[in-house]
Protein backbone atom coordinates (compact mmCIF):
# COMPACT_ATOMS: atom_id res chain seq x y z
CA UNK A 1 0.00 0.00 0.00
CA UNK A 2 1.38 3.12 -1.15
CA UNK A 3 0.32 6.46 1.16
CA UNK A 4 0.12 9.34 -0.59
CA UNK A 5 1.54 12.82 0.53
CA UNK A 6 -1.69 14.44 0.27
CA UNK A 7 -3.14 11.24 2.39
CA UNK A 8 -0.09 11.39 4.54
CA UNK A 9 -0.81 15.43 4.57
CA UNK A 10 -4.38 14.61 5.69
CA UNK A 11 -3.69 12.23 8.30
CA UNK A 12 -1.04 14.64 9.93
CA UNK A 13 -3.07 17.44 9.75
CA UNK A 14 -6.16 15.64 11.92
CA UNK A 15 -3.74 14.06 14.46
CA UNK A 16 -2.50 17.48 14.96
CA UNK A 17 -6.25 18.44 15.24
CA UNK A 18 -7.28 16.22 17.38
CA UNK A 19 -4.15 16.62 19.75
CA UNK A 20 -5.04 20.12 19.57
CA UNK A 21 -8.56 19.51 20.49
CA UNK A 22 -7.45 17.16 23.49
CA UNK A 23 -4.96 19.90 24.68
CA UNK A 24 -8.22 22.29 24.45
CA UNK A 25 -10.85 19.72 26.63
CA UNK A 26 -7.76 19.02 29.14
CA UNK A 27 -7.00 22.64 29.22
CA UNK A 28 -10.74 23.67 29.51
CA UNK A 29 -11.10 20.48 32.50
CA UNK A 30 -8.39 21.90 34.66
CA UNK A 31 -9.44 25.65 33.70
CA UNK A 32 -13.10 24.38 35.33
CA UNK A 33 -11.46 22.24 38.50
CA UNK A 34 -9.56 25.54 39.10
CA UNK A 35 -12.44 27.64 38.64
CA UNK A 36 -14.85 24.90 41.15
CA UNK A 37 -11.81 24.90 43.56
CA UNK A 38 -12.25 28.34 43.29
CA UNK A 39 -15.42 28.79 44.23
CA UNK A 40 -15.72 26.23 47.17
CA UNK A 41 -13.08 27.97 48.59
CA UNK A 42 -14.86 31.35 48.17
CA UNK A 43 -17.54 29.58 49.84
CA UNK A 44 -15.64 28.45 52.74
CA UNK A 45 -13.89 31.75 53.24
CA UNK A 46 -17.26 34.04 53.59
CA UNK A 47 -18.78 30.76 55.42
CA UNK A 48 -15.63 31.42 57.92
CA UNK A 49 -16.15 35.42 57.67
CA UNK A 50 -20.10 35.24 58.28
CA UNK A 51 -18.94 32.90 61.29
CA UNK A 52 -16.01 35.23 62.30
CA UNK A 53 -18.43 38.12 62.07
CA UNK A 54 -21.40 36.05 64.20
CA UNK A 55 -18.83 35.27 66.78
CA UNK A 56 -17.78 39.16 66.94
CA UNK A 57 -21.00 40.30 67.51
CA UNK A 58 -21.78 37.48 70.55
CA UNK A 59 -18.55 38.67 71.85
CA UNK A 60 -19.86 42.63 72.31
CA UNK A 61 -23.29 41.63 73.53
CA UNK A 62 -21.45 39.23 76.20
CA UNK A 63 -19.35 42.34 76.91
CA UNK A 64 -22.24 44.40 76.90
CA UNK A 65 -23.35 42.28 79.46
CA UNK A 66 -20.56 41.35 80.98
CA UNK A 67 -20.32 45.43 81.32
CA UNK A 68 -23.85 45.66 83.11
CA UNK A 69 -23.50 42.51 85.40
CA UNK A 70 -20.01 44.55 86.73
CA UNK A 71 -22.14 47.71 87.37
CA UNK A 72 -24.99 45.83 89.24
CA UNK A 73 -22.06 44.14 91.62
CA UNK A 74 -20.68 46.94 91.92
CA UNK A 75 -24.38 48.69 93.03
CA UNK A 76 -25.19 45.42 94.91
CA UNK A 77 -21.84 45.64 96.64
CA UNK A 78 -22.70 49.23 97.88
CA UNK A 79 -25.80 48.28 98.63
CA UNK A 80 -24.51 44.95 100.85
CA UNK A 81 -21.90 47.90 102.77
CA UNK A 82 -24.97 49.55 103.51
CA UNK A 83 -26.81 47.82 104.79
CA UNK A 84 -23.98 45.97 106.53
CA UNK A 85 -23.36 49.35 108.17
CA UNK A 86 -26.94 50.09 108.84
CA UNK A 87 -27.20 46.56 110.65
CA UNK A 88 -24.33 47.24 112.82
CA UNK A 89 -25.86 50.48 113.70
CA UNK A 90 -28.79 48.71 114.54
CA UNK A 91 -27.12 46.06 116.76
CA UNK A 92 -24.95 49.09 118.75
CA UNK A 93 -27.90 50.68 119.66
CA UNK A 94 -29.59 47.81 120.59
CA UNK A 95 -27.01 47.20 122.96
CA UNK A 96 -26.43 49.45 126.37
CA UNK A 97 -24.36 48.65 129.01
CA UNK A 98 -25.61 50.39 132.06
CA UNK A 99 -22.74 51.67 134.33
CA UNK A 100 -24.30 52.20 138.26
CA UNK A 101 -22.95 54.65 140.49
CA UNK A 102 -23.93 55.44 143.93
CA UNK A 103 -24.74 53.24 147.11
CA UNK A 104 -28.12 51.22 146.50
CA UNK A 105 -28.75 51.04 150.23
CA UNK A 106 -28.93 54.83 150.43
CA UNK A 107 -32.86 56.25 150.50
CA UNK A 108 -31.95 58.21 147.10
CA UNK A 109 -33.62 58.33 144.16
CA UNK A 110 -32.54 56.85 140.86
CA UNK A 111 -31.35 58.93 138.09
CA UNK A 112 -30.57 58.26 134.32
CA UNK A 113 -27.75 60.01 131.79
CA UNK A 114 -26.75 59.21 128.44
CA UNK A 115 -22.47 58.60 128.11
CA UNK A 116 -20.65 59.88 125.15
CA UNK A 117 -17.36 60.19 123.52
CA UNK A 118 -16.21 64.22 123.09
CA UNK A 119 -14.24 65.50 120.09
CA UNK A 120 -10.95 64.68 122.29
CA UNK A 121 -11.55 61.24 122.53
CA UNK A 122 -9.29 59.74 119.88
CA UNK A 123 -6.71 61.75 120.93
CA UNK A 124 -6.37 60.76 124.45
CA UNK A 125 -3.72 58.57 125.86
CA UNK A 126 -4.91 55.00 126.91
CA UNK A 127 -3.94 55.32 130.24
CA UNK A 128 -6.50 58.44 130.65
CA UNK A 129 -9.67 56.14 129.25
CA UNK A 130 -11.89 54.56 131.53
CA UNK A 131 -12.49 50.79 130.93
CA UNK A 132 -11.54 50.07 127.03
CA UNK A 133 -11.85 51.89 124.03
CA UNK A 134 -14.03 49.19 122.82
CA UNK A 135 -17.40 49.77 124.75
CA UNK A 136 -17.69 53.18 123.87
CA UNK A 137 -19.11 52.03 120.55
CA UNK A 138 -21.96 50.72 122.51
CA UNK A 139 -24.52 52.87 124.20
CA UNK A 140 -23.75 53.92 127.58
CA UNK A 141 -26.26 55.22 129.91
CA UNK A 142 -25.46 55.70 133.87
CA UNK A 143 -27.88 54.94 136.46
CA UNK A 144 -26.95 57.49 139.59
CA UNK A 145 -28.34 56.69 143.01
CA UNK A 146 -28.50 59.94 144.72
CA UNK A 147 -31.01 62.08 146.69
CA UNK A 148 -31.01 64.90 144.58
CA UNK A 149 -30.45 65.74 140.55
CA UNK A 150 -27.77 68.15 141.97
CA UNK A 151 -25.69 65.45 143.45
CA UNK A 152 -26.22 62.78 140.83
CA UNK A 153 -24.95 65.22 138.06
CA UNK A 154 -21.61 65.56 140.49
CA UNK A 155 -21.31 62.16 140.94
CA UNK A 156 -21.48 61.78 137.42
CA UNK A 157 -19.37 64.04 136.51
CA UNK A 158 -16.36 62.83 139.03
CA UNK A 159 -16.84 59.37 137.48
CA UNK A 160 -16.55 60.16 133.80
CA UNK A 161 -15.19 63.61 133.63
CA UNK A 162 -14.14 65.57 130.15
CA UNK A 163 -10.51 64.41 131.24
CA UNK A 164 -11.45 61.01 130.37
CA UNK A 165 -13.10 62.09 127.03
CA UNK A 166 -16.59 61.30 127.68
CA UNK A 167 -19.59 63.63 127.92
CA UNK A 168 -22.80 62.84 129.51
CA UNK A 169 -26.80 64.08 128.78
CA UNK A 170 -28.26 65.54 131.39
CA UNK A 171 -29.70 63.64 134.44
CA UNK A 172 -33.35 62.98 134.74
CA UNK A 173 -35.24 60.64 136.72
CA UNK A 174 -34.97 56.80 135.86
CA UNK A 175 -39.04 57.12 135.20
CA UNK A 176 -38.04 59.85 132.04
CA UNK A 177 -35.24 58.19 130.52
CA UNK A 178 -35.80 57.86 126.79
CA UNK A 179 -36.57 54.17 125.21
CA UNK A 180 -33.42 53.01 123.41
CA UNK A 181 -35.71 51.52 120.81
CA UNK A 182 -38.09 53.73 120.48
CA UNK A 183 -34.91 56.65 119.77
CA UNK A 184 -33.85 53.55 117.20
CA UNK A 185 -36.65 53.40 115.46
CA UNK A 186 -36.99 56.79 114.95
CA UNK A 187 -33.26 56.89 114.00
Amino acid sequence: MVISAEFLGMLLLITSAAALGLSIVVDVGRVSAEKTREAMNQRLYDKKRNALAEWRQKTERKRADLTALQARLTEFTGRRQKAQTELRALELSKIELVHELGDPDSNGDVYWSQLGVGPNFNELDRKDIIFSRQIWEYRNVAHIIAPSADQAHGAVRASFGTRNGLICSPVVPLALAPDPEAEAAVA
